[in-house]
């Protein structure tokens, strides 16, 4: 659990508020209940939906795609992301990122899970062209986790989404993405928020230290490579660094 700040009620106002109405709901249910249908009518959001704040949503997501790819050569030591692999991303919204999965990936080789229907129905309306030809399995962690897991993906990644992870989930998240990475040599990428000491920095954001990644992830094997800093910047009047962790799944004894 994270250390308490001092606006830590006033950042779970909202949600305290939505839980009245809606009780025994999860924190992620709140954001796809209460966030997401204003990000669908056009909201303004950094990430998701085609009203985005970081630039134009058909191709915002390419720097993240090749960063991912970049992490996995490191890895590796392949020079790109061979065009065969089958890649998972877990948080695949509406496919910003993913988009460029797939269209690099051969067809049937892409699996993205969300937790929102909605976000997902966007991005196949989004990338329809896209989809239809390369045939991506998409869905809720809830109906197809278990058939992405089926196709033993070579490399798992999440980008913009451990932040946002509430404690109360992290162990559900956790699980379920080790259950994904459970091939053999599986690359794992994961761009997260550190924080010498672990903080909340907003409603939806948590940052923590790097060794506390790690050792969620064992018992994968954490890969250092020379770009895993993306940036520093102030959240809440703390300073946070975003950084690209790699990961992965050791070959099983021979």
């Amino acid at each position: 659990m994270t250390d308490r700040t001092p606006d830590e009620t006033a950042l779970d106002a909202r949600y305290r508020a939505w839980l009245k109405k809606n009780p025994g709901k999860s924190f992620s249910e709140y954001f796809d209940g209460f966030h997401v249908p204003k990000i669908m009518a056009g909201h303004p959001h950094a990430s998701l939906g085609r009203n985005l704040t970081t630039g134009d949503w058909r191709v915002s997501g390419k720097g993240s795609f090749r960063r991912v790819c970049d992490a996995f050569s490191c890895v590796t030591g392949a020079k790109a992301l061979p065009k065969d692999s089958v890649v998972c991303e877990l948080g695949c919204g509406t496919l910003r990122i993913g988009a460029h999965f797939i269209d690099h990936l051969g067809p049937g080789r892409f699996a993205g899970l969300d937790i929102s229907q909605a976000l997902i129905d966007e991005g196949r309306t989004a990338f329809a062209e896209l989809v239809r030809a390369k045939r991506p399995v998409l869905g809720t962690f809830d109906n197809t986790l278990e058939a992405a897991a089926d196709l033993c993906p070579d490399l798992v990644f999440a980008f913009n989404v451990v932040c946002h992870v509430h404690p109360d989930e992290e162990e559900t998240f956790y699980d379920r993405l080790l259950a994904l990475a459970h091939k053999p040599g599986c690359v794992v990428v994961l761009q997260v928020v550190t924080h010498p000491e672990p903080i909340r920095y907003q409603e939806s954001g948590w940052a923590r230290p790097v060794e506390d990644y790690i050792d969620r992830m064992a018992p994968l094997i954490h890969h250092r490579h020379d770009r895993d800093l993306i940036k520093t910047g102030e959240k809440g009047g703390r300073e946070i660094e975003s950084r690209l962790l790699a990961f992965r799944r050791p070959a099983q004894d021979v």
